[in-house]
């Protein structure tokens, strides 16, 4: 019996179901909270100035304060997904593609990012208007440590050793893999996927139920099984991006389009498709493309101008940001001036 499909994602956000974006005010009061501490620390810091032996012990007292909180936050958020303001208030920072903590170095990406923008007065405006237009209330800081703050609720587990994390959609993803998992998927592991929906406007009509094959009506188990793995087949297979500059791209694993793409951890197998941008529409690294059993999808890399998608017939939609997005064929995918369009080859 085929598996049920798992619960799509939310089509604002792309987090699984009972999976909610933090709120901003709880985010700032959060933020005050764990601001306390190093408010006292200032305060012995200004107290001490000009004091002599006194003054240097308060200053020392209050560098040495500052310094443990930090490290008290930073271990908090790397390892436990939350500062004890966080806690508090019932929020975490995970990552957006496991629901796990983002480690040490992300969490240090992120305050360098947030201090980096807050230290001017046009960086602190660019951040709280990424805040507030961000379905996932994503700042820039957030963004560079792909991260998510959400509300409280248990942490993903661990992938056992030796799993490969899914491609194309995160910077640590693994060529040809599966479809990303958003921030706070429990599962143990990915459940099998079904078969798109015959007539879902999201999808192709090459992408109808494997159900349907005549293979895969009657006859003996072992026909039905020949002629399911066939079926698989053929969606994994045929699919060709065509761009606007006349190249054909076979896409059997993971494809990133952009002026100088550059594979993270994790992507060495995949295939990297400079293109031709002297109007700098076009991200570094802009699109990914990829396939597994329900067909091709592209994710948008965090690009600056965004990535939209046409499928025949229907009007624009404009692809989230790291959010896996399947494709029809015929589809035309826009990423700033140019385009690529989807199709089966010798089609």
């Amino acid at each position: 019996m085929e598996a049920a499909r798992p619960p799509a994602p939310a089509r604002d956000t792309g987090l699984p179901p009972g999976v909610r974006v933090g709120p901003l005010g709880q985010r700032f009061l959060a933020y005050v909270l764990d601001s306390l501490i190093p408010a006292v620390a200032g305060v012995l810091v200004g107290l001490g100035q000009g004091r002599g032996g006194a003054g240097v012990a308060l200053v020392v007292i209050g560098a040495l304060v500052a310094l443990a909180w930090a490290g008290v936050c930073w271990q908090q958020l790397a390892t436990r997904a939350a500062t004890p303001g966080m806690r508090l208030v019932k929020l975490q920072l995970v990552g957006f593609f496991d629901g796990r903590p983002v480690g040490w170095g992300r969490v240090f990406v992120r305050w360098l990012v947030f201090a980096a923008l807050s230290a001017t007065g046009i960086g602190l405006l660019l951040l709280l208007v990424s805040l507030l237009t961000s379905p996932r209330h994503q700042g820039w800081h957030d963004r560079a440590a792909t991260s998510v703050v959400i509300r409280e609720r248990p942490l993903a587990p661990r992938k056992p050793a030796g799993t490969r994390r899914p491609a194309a959609a995160q910077p640590s993803g693994s060529a040809g893999g599966s479809r990303p998992e958003p921030a706070g998927q429990v599962a143990p592991s990915p459940a099998p996927v079904a078969s798109p929906v015959a007539g879902d406007p999201a999808v192709g009509p090459e992408l109808a139920p494997l159900a349907a094959d005549p293979a895969l009506v009657g006859g003996d188990q072992q026909t039905r099984a020949a002629g399911t793995e066939g079926a698989r087949r053929t969606i994994l297979q045929g699919w060709v991006a065509e761009l606007d500059d006349g190249r054909e791209i076979p896409v059997r694993g993971l494809v990133l389009l952009g002026r100088n793409p550059q594979p993270e951890e994790g992507e060495t197998d995949a295939e990297l498709v400079k293109l031709s941008d002297e109007s700098r529409t076009v991200s570094k690294t802009h699109l990914a493309l990829g396939v597994d059993d329900a067909g091709l999808f592209v994710v948008d890399r965090g690009s600056t101008n965004g990535s939209t998608i046409t499928a025949p017939g229907q009007t624009a939609v404009r692809a989230g940001a790291f959010h896996a997005v399947p494709v029809s064929e015929g589809s035309v995918v826009s990423i700033g001036d140019h385009w690529v369009r989807i199709r089966r080859d010798g089609r």
